[in-house]
């Protein structure tokens, strides 16, 4: 999709306004127990009119620098509990862009839309990238806890990514508590170095001083399953054990309604939606804890 980051932006919020969207997912495995899997986390897909699929490397940046990053969470968010609910069992993965910290108006739409769902908080991890600006890590701190007192899982992302600082890294972390945190790919992908046993287990003891849940990204060799292994970590991710379609596993549809059967099968390859939502939705006059109004069901 080559086109200016305007055009861009707007070919994406078309596509998501047309229900164009869906997600793959990419498993995050047990190092020993490769069967085990502790979640999946949903990648984005956006379809276009001639059936071509677009990945987030084309579209994120661009959504990032606009600001519009949070709608697509949005969305994302409301195909993974559609999915959830019509799945007995598995857990989800969701990416929450740090733009939604930016202003109060982004962090209560988000928290209302978790509140909605608290039902199904138990499976569903909310994924945050530590590279939020110092200026919006107090508020961040203050939902995520507000969002792990709801019962969600919360995940550190590309924890250690080499565009911050080893102190703000730190920073970030040790001043929240979270369930999850996710080493960066590029600490295993140093393999070749003759240190790079030790910077990676270095920065999986960091992250152990959080959590005892440590995933380390980006496995894509049997010898980065071993690197990560000896580093410490519990748990990997990356194309070795789990390689995502291209296309959507999952996805929204624009045609018209139909309705879920009883005997559905458990794997849905396509979303069955009504006025853009499945499942049991709670009344929109509920109120959130911080006193806003839910929105009714069919306008994000």
């Amino acid at each position: 999709m080559e086109l200016g980051s305007d055009n861009l932006v707007r070919t994406v919020l078309l596509t998501m306004q047309q229900r164009r969207i869906g997600f793959s997912v990419q498993q995050v495995n047990s190092v020993n127990a490769h069967h085990e899997v502790l979640y999946s986390e949903c990648l984005p897909r956006l379809v276009k009119l001639d059936g071509t699929v677009v990945t987030p490397d084309e579209f994120m940046p661009a959504l990032e620098a606009s600001g519009n990053a949070p709608k697509l969470d949005r969305r994302m968010l409301n195909l993974a509990f559609d999915w959830l609910s019509n799945n007995a069992s598995g857990s989800l993965g969701c990416n929450i862009s740090t733009s939604n910290f930016s202003d109060a108006e982004h962090r209560a739409m988000l928290y209302d839309q978790l509140f909605r769902r608290r039902s199904l908080a138990p499976r569903l991890v909310l994924e945050i990238a530590e590279s939020a600006p110092m200026a919006q890590q107090s508020c961040a701190t203050e939902l995520i806890q507000d969002i792990r007192r709801l019962g969600y899982r919360v995940a550190i992302d590309v924890f250690g990514d080499v565009f911050g600082t080893v102190f703000s890294t730190a920073e970030a972390l040790f001043s929240m508590a979270v369930d999850i945190v996710k080493i960066d790919a590029f600490f295993v992908q140093l393999n070749r170095r003759p240190d790079a046993d030790r910077l990676l287990h270095d920065m999986v003891e960091l992250a152990s001083c959080v959590t005892p849940t440590i995933v380390v990204e980006g496995i894509e060799t049997y010898e980065q399953l071993a690197l990560a292994r000896v580093a410490g970590a519990s748990h990997v991710q990356g194309y070795l054990l789990s390689e995502p379609t291209l296309s959507p596993i999952f996805r929204e549809i624009g045609t018209l309604p139909r309705h879920l059967t009883p005997n559905a099968e458990p794997q849905l390859v396509e979303g069955i939606f009504r006025d853009g939502f499945v499942g049991t939705i709670p009344s929109s006059t509920e109120k959130s804890p911080r006193g806003v109004g839910l929105l009714k069901v069919g306008t994000q």
